[in-house]
């Protein structure tokens, strides 16, 4: 009886070991609906790639190691790397779908839209929604429906604050909340997170979340904190202009956050880190020793980023935002002569640290003189000065898109290899034809790979690929996404070294990256020697 006791301890023993290996020996029966067979495996982790095979069963990884087990489907993967599928931890997908009109109604019929054909390409398989403060106020809706059409990617979302206040107060943009008002937003907030949000998104550049106080955020973010669910900030100010006290903006916006993440003990993530024009008074070291001190005190703080040095927005999105409404619309009081007068003016102090021949026109509906322009050769052309030419255009509807060369290319390069930060495309789900978007949407995860990782090695290749898969698949608790190991979900990208690059431009952005030559999600191989399949498998993710 003990020997028979010791050899069942002994076999359990070994398997346990091998289940938390991420190894599995399956014998020449073992049967599994697809086999990966011989990539190189980089797992999520920051252990060394390894040859490996892997057995995937229904939705899961059943197996990774050498054996010799039998498939439907066999994937040659010798020479190609095997990778977790990539996470965009910072999607506008729910933005785009979630008004009443053609993009919903694409979203029905048009597989690139509801197949999330860029995000695919890229070898993404999760997104995550709500960022920001803008998007889908009902999460439990937002994500019954992107499973009803059932999504080509996973999808989590963030309660988007600003859009929920907007819709408790109507008209109430500009003016801050009593204590009583606060708190029913605290609790409709809450209340997201019991319908399956992961945290809750503001975005302290605008109105209405750029009126709460640091006081404010800390008490909604400590309320959060049992939940696990995250606060997703993006910083008031992003630039090196020197505020009131003689500190850069920037440094003072992400001093701010540190701090409500110090008073709230609630797991931070910073949204779209980036340095913008004038950056002269900004060192990229304090930044970096900023975020790595909280850090090192145990404060939970990671960050998003994009992998290009230009941002895309509407002309009104680069405005001071006492100009601006929620819509991103001039305000009325503006429209005026005396008002356009005071806006030239604020224009003309833009254009002193982001010059006119920085804006280029990528998109132009009501015009397309514009379109490929800058303002400067735009005025130029029609001989008035840019600030003229910049107002008449974003008081047009639709206004023009502009691409804005205003990010500090060094100051990414410099925070990229930092262990706190994540890949983030700024996308949605997108269908060739419609309004120009970034060329982040196509290619962020590619471009990341290509040219930061394996051409500039700006980041370790292995460090490239945890900010895409298990470091924020942890951060957004993700559970059983994000590494290749047994029990996992399978979520797998067999992507070629030699292919992988991304094609989209600012002027010709709708070009699927190349390189993935499978995708997995969920166990449904959704894209097979660079095609996609029509096969999709893609769930919602809700906080548990």
């Amino acid at each position: 009886m003990k020997k028979t006791s010791a050899a069942v301890l002994s076999l359990l023993l070994i398997v346990t070991a091998a289940v938390f290996s991420g190894c599995f020996q399956a014998s020449p029966e073992t049967s599994f609906d697809l086999i990966i067979k011989g990539g190189r495996v980089y797992d999520g982790t920051s252990g060394k790639p390894r040859i490996a095979d892997i057995g995937i069963k229904g939705d899961k990884i059943a197996a990774v190691g050498n054996f010799t087990g039998k498939a439907a489907k066999t994937i040659p993967a010798a020479g190609l790397i095997v990778t977790p599928g990539f996470i965009d931890v910072h999607s506008s997908t729910d933005l785009i779908l979630q008004e009443k009109g053609i993009w919903r109604i694409l979203a029905y019929i048009k597989s690139s839209i509801n197949g999330n054909h860029n995000y695919l390409y890229q070898g993404v398989t999760s997104i995550v929604t709500g960022n920001d403060g803008r998007g889908y106020t009902n999460t439990a809706k937002w994500l019954d429906w992107s499973e009803s059409l059932q999504f080509g990617v996973n999808v989590c979302h963030l309660a988007p604050a600003g859009a929920i206040r907007n819709e408790i107060f109507t008209n109430r943009e500009s003016k801050p909340l009593e204590e009583n008002e606060h708190n029913i937003l605290k609790k409709r907030l809450l209340k997201e997170l019991d319908n399956g949000a992961v945290g809750i998104s503001f975005d302290l550049s605008r109105n209405p979340d750029k009126l709460l106080t640091r006081e404010e955020l800390a008490d909604i973010a400590a309320s959060i904190k049992p939940y696990g669910g995250i606060i997703s900030l993006k910083l008031r100010n992003t630039s090196g202009r020197r505020d009131a006290s003689g500190n850069p903006a920037f440094v003072a916006s992400l001093q701010e956050v540190v701090e409500i993440a110090r008073l709230s003990q609630a797991p931070l993530e910073i949204s779209a880190l980036k340095l913008t024009a004038p950056w002269k008074n900004v060192n990229s070291g304090r930044i970096s020793a900023i975020i790595s001190s909280a850090r090192q005190e145990g404060i939970d703080i990671t960050a998003d980023q994009s992998p290009y040095d230009a941002e895309v927005d509407v002309l009104t999105g680069f405005l001071p935002p006492e100009y601006v409404t929620g819509n991103y619309e001039i305000k009325k009081e503006y429209t005026t002569a005396e008002g356009k007068n005071s806006l030239l003016q604020a224009i003309d102090k833009l254009f002193t640290f982001t010059e006119p021949e920085k804006f280029l026109i990528v998109s132009s509906p009501a015009d397309k003189f514009y379109l490929g322009k800058t303002i400067r050769q735009i005025a130029v052309i029609k001989g008035k000065s840019p600030a003229h030419c910049f107002l008449e255009m974003a008081l047009t509807s639709p206004q023009p898109l502009a691409s804005v060369f205003a990010v500090n290319d060094h100051f990414a390069k410099k925070i990229m290899p930092s262990p706190f930060i994540f890949t983030a495309a700024e996308g949605i789900a997108y269908t060739p034809g419609g309004v120009f978007p970034h060329p982040g949407y196509w290619g962020t995860f590619p471009r990341k790979l290509r040219k930061y990782a394996l051409e500039d090695k700006i980041v370790h290749f292995n460090d490239a690929i945890r900010s895409m898969t298990a470091l924020p698949a942890e951060k957004f608790k993700l559970r059983g996404r994000g590494q290749i190991a047994v029990g996992f979900f399978a979520d797998i990208a067999v992507i070629d070294l030699k292919k992988i690059k991304d094609k989209a431009t600012f002027l010709q952005p709708e070009q699927y990256a190349a390189g993935v030559e499978y995708l997995i999600v969920n166990g449904i191989l959704s894209l097979e020697k660079g095609e996609i399949t029509g096969k999709k498998g893609g769930r919602a993710l809700k906080r548990i």
